[in-house]
């Protein structure tokens, strides 16, 4: 690699060779953002980015993490302290300074060298008009959502728009207006990966100008120039571009995937929208440090190694102070630079990767077909030691492999569709692999709205995984060219301000040499500054510009992550990916929390992977939202890495058990084979108390044939954001922060009234319940039924008779919500989840079978003891079998015994001797069919007369030939009695559990919760306050953030209120402290007190008095205390 140094100096003799390239060839990077989109104050906003552990505040200027502005820097997310105060982009650039032209404003004078910057940081970095108007970088219109609404204040309150957020994104983005297929991507997410793609875990885009920028113009009011240095436009032709003309799109990922979720990464994008041929830009990226908070950073420390191209800080005690007092490990943090502008003008290997043109804006070039015609073109043009050493064999290149190269994708990783049965054309079943069309969808993907542009067409396209923008290989980067291990001093002030400052500090830390050993600056506040530079950027032409945030508990850790950023940034930013999230939705109970979420993860394709591998759902829980109490499966080395499930369900497979994950340092459990399950009650939960509850779904993983694990189990991520006073601001779809409280007096429990123990019609044994999960969503007073299905027409024989599933319809819409499911809880719809009862193992149902007393009736008894059932003279206590001779076959149908006072039945003829052929006054019947059965007698005394010795055996007619035996019953006299035969109208039953069968069918009517005044004034006894004593703290106080002083407010709880009430608070004194209201839905029975007075101050301690009126209720008095 040539010295970067050395390089600048010779930038002016490769300006003659770069104005001979023709700008046809750029046509392909040119912003695709229509011109009146330009960049105003006006659309400034503030954001929040935590999808992982780093937590900190931006804005879409360029600017991340400004100091005091909670919060910022922060790591690990809601629980360490501050670490980074500033974060900001420059570009500067060496353009020319007219003044000869303009000479009536500089007369006699000569032009000059001018380096203008653009920037938008801080107060020190805002640059401003005379008058005052902003002329730093600013957003662009369009890609916000000006009129978002907060889901938690409900107020309006603008933010970058960001992935998780769809509130946030605007109408449609004007960068997708020339999508041919759906312009403007309306309603879509606009992911680096696509139209809807979700490859991060956190994403947020915007795009900001510098053309607001009037310092090198002339002001159009006063008619003079701005600057005495002379007159620049970035555009000859229109002069309301000021700046260098720039327009930089910016994007900012967060992945909490374990090997990613201590590392953020910053892209950058930036256009030439000018018509200047830019020569000498400079890409630069400043990181202000603030370790420890503002009395604890003189003793932070930074050093920078060019050898790995990162800088990094750390405390010389480790700890961070806190606010309120308290301290925090601080770790390791730092920035690695990824992605350098690219020169593939100068024909020269910048990258030492055997190619000297390649490009991120090629286009698809030439197809070369045939493994030899490709090899033979790549040895024929590239330096192979390098581009072997880089990406390997050509052996192992995709493109080779699959005998079909574009010579655009220089690195020939981008692959066609599987063409698995050579018709030359895509069929459903066949993999796209990178040929998705420009939106980067396939079928399989969430969201796929049909093929697009590019879909199938063997043609690599910008927009398709692999190549172009999405292969970061395919540019000739020039690399980190200079680096300053500087002090905030140097940069805090006005400083920012002056261009001149900015491009002197940057020539003044270019490298001279590559190589040299790590600089290291102690007990100081650190500043670094990245730069890579000078590179051209033509007209309409863009080039790139990356780094990535990461933290480590320890150096160890630190450079442990760096390795993996790397590896990020080189597989461009893909991994395996997790099985789409669940959603998840809960009620917060009496002393229980009720989760349930949906079934979308089940049928996850991995993108990576190119497979469905979804294996089962983890539901974790935690008393703060990064759930650091779960977090207590470590790995080898004692460090907390997993999360502890309080549940656990996956699908029955051959795929269970632990698998060494982390390159052998840690095990991941895949589960025991029990089955899904859509729904989970946790009742190990306190009233007043806040839960943190997060489903996630993961996957099997990638095991190889010796059983060598090749990619890790994936599982989805989850994220709460809580501001300052930990109020929650948002979560991600799969997680949900809950408190349980005490019911109102009187409260009935919303769901149905109906009874669904047992089938509403139909043969089915087992029972249903539904319950309530979201009742936003519930329909209530609508009627549904749910139908099964079986997996045969005949139930004569148990093997072909088992339930196939069920369908849900809503009745009263005639509308159905579900029309096949398998599981024994169904997925969460219409705001409820439904848990069955299936007895899909045939067997005796003996809380129903026996002798059968008010027979017919809706309360039927049943008991083996006739002596026990109202009505009997019979004292033969029964027992039954089934018959398991060889002629036996078990059966779900019901059969009775049926006594008579006269003859009733002739058995048939049978066999043998043993069996009696007399008339007898017992009939057997088939309660499904009607019909009546044959029944045996086994003479066991061989007395030739039937009487309680001898065993009864039914038999049924399975075709014209065969013959099955059922059921074998006996009887017996109990001990001291004689027997008395059974008589007219005394039966004696077989019950079966049976599985659902077709037809039968569940009907239930949903119902909302109420309140039962009756009921609430014999509950009102129960209202009371806790804790009580009241003794400093309680688990119901809210937690602070650590950017906070002091402890927070106190609180106690008055629960199981009614719905409405007063409660009056009164010293031992009789004088009136508190009054507070009580007026509430249905379902919350408690009341918070702070413990300050009607005129706001803080309770003294002692013993309180509480009245409680309710209207149509009662009255409830109580003492509690206050101690100190």
């Amino acid at each position: 690699m040539k010295y970067m140094y050395k390089k600048y100096l010779n930038r002016i003799l490769l300006a003659g060779v770069i104005a001979f390239i023709g700008l046809s060839e750029f046509a392909f990077a040119q912003s695709s953002i229509p011109d009146e989109y330009r960049g105003s104050s006006n659309w400034i906003s503030r954001g929040v980015l935590d999808g992982n552990l780093i937590e900190t505040n931006y804005r879409n200027t360029g600017e991340l993490s400004r100091y005091n502005d909670v919060p910022f820097g922060v790591w690990p997310r809601s629980i360490g302290g501050r670490h980074i105060d500033g974060i900001g982009l420059y570009i500067v650039g060496r353009v020319t300074g007219e003044r000869e032209k303009w000479q009536q404003y500089y007369p006699g004078m000569s032009d000059t060298t001018l380096n203008p910057v653009a920037i938008n940081y801080r107060e020190t970095g805002q640059r401003r008009s005379p008058s005052g108007e902003l002329w730093s970088m600013q957003p662009l219109n369009g890609f916000l959502n000006q009129n978002r609404v907060s889901p938690i204040s409900g107020s309006f309150q603008r933010i970058p728009a960001i992935s998780d957020d769809q509130q946030s994104w605007p109408d449609f983005w004007p960068d997708r207006l020339d999508n041919p297929d759906d312009p403007g991507w309306p309603g879509a997410w606009n992911g680096l990966f696509g139209k809807g793609v979700f490859n991060a875990d956190l994403e947020t885009y915007y795009v900001i100008d510098d053309l607001q920028n009037k310092g090198y113009q002339i002001d159009e009011d006063t008619g003079e120039p701005y600057s005495e240095y002379g007159v620049y436009y970035p555009d000859a032709t229109d002069s309301t571009k000021g700046g260098l003309g720039l327009q930089i799109q910016v994007r900012y990922l967060q992945w909490a995937n374990l090997l990613a979720e201590d590392t953020m990464f910053m892209l950058y994008r930036i256009t030439n929208v000018g018509q200047t041929q830019h020569d000498s830009l400079f890409f630069a990226q400043g990181n202000d440090y603030g370790l420890g908070g503002d009395n604890d950073e003189t003793d932070d420390n930074a050093a920078f190694n060019a050898q790995l191209d990162i800088a990094y800080g750390w405390d010389s005690n480790g700890l961070g102070t806190l606010p309120n007092g308290g301290q925090y490990e601080l770790g390791y943090t730092g920035f690695a630079f990824l992605e350098s502008p690219a020169d593939p003008f100068d024909m020269l290997d910048n990258d030492e990767d055997g190619i000297v043109d390649e490009r991120r804006d090629s286009g698809p070039g030439m197809l070369i077909e045939g493994q030899e015609n490709i090899r033979n073109y790549i040895e024929s043009n590239y330096n192979m030691a390098n581009f072997e050493r880089v990406y390997g064999s050509i052996d192992q290149l995709p493109a080779y492999q699959a005998g079909r190269w574009w010579t655009g994708d220089e690195n020939a990783n981008w692959i066609s569709f599987s063409d698995e049965n050579d018709n030359g054309q895509w069929d459903p079943g066949e993999f796209l692999n990178s040929d998705t069309g420009v939106d980067g969808l396939g079928p399989n993907d969430r969201g796929y709205p049909g093929p697009d542009f590019g879909q199938a067409d063997g043609i690599p396209q910008d927009g398709e995984r692999n190549f172009d923008q999405l292969d970061i290989p395919e540019s000739d980067q020039i690399g980190l060219s200079g680096f300053d291990l500087g002090v905030r001093q140097n940069y805090e002030f006005t400083i920012l301000l002056e261009d001149q400052f900015i491009w002197e500090k940057i020539e003044e830390n270019l490298f001279e040499e590559i190589g040299k050993e790590p600089e290291v600056l102690r007990n100081n506040e650190p500043f670094v500054l990245f730069t890579s530079g000078p590179v051209d950027l033509p007209p309409s032409v863009s080039d790139f510009f990356s780094l990535s945030w990461l933290f480590g508990e320890d150096e160890n850790d630190f450079f442990r992550n760096r390795i993996t950023v790397q590896n990020i940034y080189d597989a461009n930013y893909n991994f395996a990916q997790p099985p789409f999230a669940p959603t998840l939705t809960a009620i917060a109970g009496d002393g229980k929390v009720t989760l349930g979420w949906d079934s979308v993860s089940v049928n996850s394709f991995d993108r990576f992977t190119q497979e469905f591998d979804f294996e089962g759902y983890r539901l974790y829980k935690g008393t703060d939202p990064i759930l650091s109490d779960a977090r207590t499966i470590t790995n080898v080395e004692g460090t907390p890495t997993f999360y502890e499930p309080i549940a656990q369900w996956d699908l029955v497979n051959d795929i269970q058990g632990s698998l060494p994950v982390l390159d052998n340092t840690a095990v991941y459990q895949l589960g025991s084979n029990t089955g899904l399950q859509y729904f989970y009650v946790d009742e190990e939960v306190t009233n007043g108390v806040t839960y943190y509850y997060a489903v996630v779904a993961y996957d099997r993983g990638v095991v190889d044939s010796t059983g060598r694990v090749e990619i890790d189990p994936q599982e989805n991520v989850f994220n709460f954001g809580v501001d300052q006073f930990f109020n929650l601001t948002g979560s991600s779809i799969n997680a949900k922060a809950v408190t349980p409280r005490a019911r109102p007096a009187g409260y009935i429990e919303s769901g149905t009234e109906d009874d669904l123990d047992q089938i509403t019609s139909g043969i089915g044994t087992g029972s249903m319940g539904i319950t309530i999960v979201d009742r936003s969503q519930v329909p209530f007073g609508d009627t549904y039924r749910v139908l099964f299905r079986d997996s045969a027409d005949t139930r004569v024989s148990p093997e072909y008779y088992a339930t196939a599933g069920y369908s849900l319809i809503n009745v009263s819409r005639s509308d159905t919500l579900i029309s096949r499911q398998m599981e024994e809880s169904s997925p969460v719809v219409e705001g409820f989840i439904m848990q069955f009862q299936n007895d899909i193992e045939i067997g005796y149902n003996l809380g129903r079978s026996g002798w059968v007393g008010n027979y017919g009736s809706d309360n039927e008894q049943f008991n083996f003891d006739p002596r026990r059932v109202d009505g009997y003279e019979t004292n033969w206590l029964a027992d039954f079998e089934v018959n398991e001779t060889g002629n036996g076959e078990l059966t779900p149908d019901d059969f009775e015994l049926r006594w008579s006072d006269n003859d009733v039945y002739y058995p048939p003829r049978f066999q043998t001797a043993t069996y009696l052929r007399d008339s007898l006054n017992v009939m057997a019947v088939n309660l499904r069919t009607g019909e009546a059965a044959e029944l045996l007698v086994l003479d066991r005394n061989e007395n030739e007369e039937y009487d309680i010795s001898d065993e009864l055996i039914i038999m049924e007619q399975k075709s014209a030939a065969v013959r099955v035996l059922r059921h074998n019953i006996n009887f017996r006299a109990p001990s001291g009695e004689t027997p008395v035969m059974p008589g007219e109208g005394e039966v004696l039953r077989i019950s079966n559990n049976k599985p659902f069968a077709e037809g039968d069918f569940f009907q239930f009517t949903t119902s909302e919760s109420s309140i039962d005044e009756e009921l609430a004034a014999t509950e009102l006894e129960n209202v009371k306050v806790v804790p009580n004593p009241y003794r400093a703290y309680s688990l119901y106080e809210p937690q602070v953030s650590n950017s906070l002083e002091g402890r927070g407010e106190r609180r106690i709880k008055f629960i199981n209120l009614p719905q409405e009430c007063t409660i009056r608070i009164f010293n031992v004194r009789g004088e009136l402290i508190q009054t507070l209201q009580h007026n509430t839905n249905t379902n919350d029975g408690d009341v918070d007190w702070d413990l300050r007075t009607k005129d706001g101050l803080d309770v003294a301690y002692g013993i309180y008095v509480f009245h409680v009126e309710a209207p149509g209720v009662g009255e409830k008095t109580g003492k509690f205390a206050v101690i100190k």
